[in-house]
Parts: structure tokens; C-alpha cells; sequence
């Protein structure tokens, strides 16, 4: 028997959660429309499926492993591509170290040339072309979504947190062990 698994929202949220859609359309970036229609809505930290679209152009970043063994991956130089097509993305909207907004998103997509690529999404760069692009976004009050200092990884990656719980211990905490090292 298959048991059911949840994510790491669901996990932290005692009330549940919203679903919403968010369609994105033509000539504007990921991260513009996806920014504007949060602050509109009050959102702070969501869950985002991007389902797949065209992209006037896209800037992506892939990974390698650090050679200094400090990090799990170093990302590589920009890599541009214009006229692709979005299989899939799905990105984590929060708060990066100075508790401003930032949107984390990886996807899977074929450039212009046919070749499939993938990586982490430079949204605001990322400029959706015609027919537009569907975002399918889970949100709770509950729960928030901090970048935080990972020391498993070395990188500063996005943490689920209960919302009134920004004390700055598991900051500290994590920044030790990272020393620790």
C-alpha cells in the first residue's frame, strides 16, 4: 500500500491551503507579473507549478559540483536563449536574507535549436511569448517560505517556516552548524 505523501507545507499547516491560477500573459516577465499579483493579493510565500508555454527569451543558470567541496553545485555563467519552449517549471516564492520578496524556480525547457536544457530561472528575464504561460500557486498563512543558510548545502535556500516564527534562531543555528565544518 502506497502511503500518501504531503510537502512541506502541507506538513507545517494546520488550516489547509489556497489554491490559486495565475495566468501569465504575453511580453512580460515570470517574475513581473508574478510579484505584482502577490503584492495585490497580500501573498508572501507560495508553492508554484508552472505548466508549460513559449518564452520570448529566457535566461537559465545550470549547475556543476563545487570543486572546493564547499557548496553541492556552483552555478555556471547565464545562459541566454531566445524562442524557447517551458515543459515545466516549479518555484518557491518568499523571502530572500533581508526579508524581501524572491522567487526560486527551476524548469525544463527546449531551446530554439531543439536542444533541451534545464536550471535554475533568472524569471526576471525569463519574457513569456504568445499564448501565455498558466501558474498553478498553493499558498497558507500559515507558513512562510525563508531563505536561510542550509548547512547540509552551504547555500542559502528557502525554508518552511511557521509565519510567526521569524525569531532568527534556526538562522543562527544553521550558520553554526555551517561552521562547523
Amino acid at each position: 500500500m502506497m502511503q500518501r505523501l504531503s510537502s512541506r507545507v502541507l506538513s507545517l499547516a494546520g488550516q489547509g491551503q489556497s489554491n490559486w491560477v495565475l495566468d501569465v500573459p504575453e511580453d512580460v516577465s515570470i517574475w513581473e507579473w508574478v510579484s505584482s499579483a502577490f503584492v495585490q493579493h497580500d501573498i508572501q510565500s507560495a508553492h508554484l507549478d508552472v505548466m508549460g508555454g513559449h518564452l520570448r527569451s529566457a535566461v537559465f543558470y545550470t549547475g556543476y559540483p563545487d570543486p572546493a567541496g564547499k557548496r553541492i553545485a556552483q552555478y555556471g555563467a547565464p545562459n541566454h536563449t531566445g524562442n524557447a519552449t517551458l515543459i515545466s517549471a516549479m518555484g518557491i516564492y518568499g523571502k530572500d536574507r533581508d526579508g524581501k520578496p524572491l522567487l526560486h524556480c527551476h524548469g525544463c525547457l527546449v531551446t530554439g535549436n531543439g536542444q533541451t536544457q534545464g536550471g535554475h530561472l533568472d524569471t526576471q528575464q525569463c519574457i513569456v511569448g504568445q499564448t501565455g504561460i498558466r501558474i498553478y500557486v498553493t499558498t497558507t498563512s500559515e507558513v512562510e517560505f525563508a531563505a536561510r543558510l542550509d548547512s547540509t548545502s552551504g547555500m542559502y535556500v528557502f525554508h518552511p517556516q511557521l509565519a510567526e516564527q521569524n525569531d532568527g534562531t534556526a538562522d543562527r543555528a544553521a550558520v553554526s552548524a555551517a561552521h562547523e565544518r
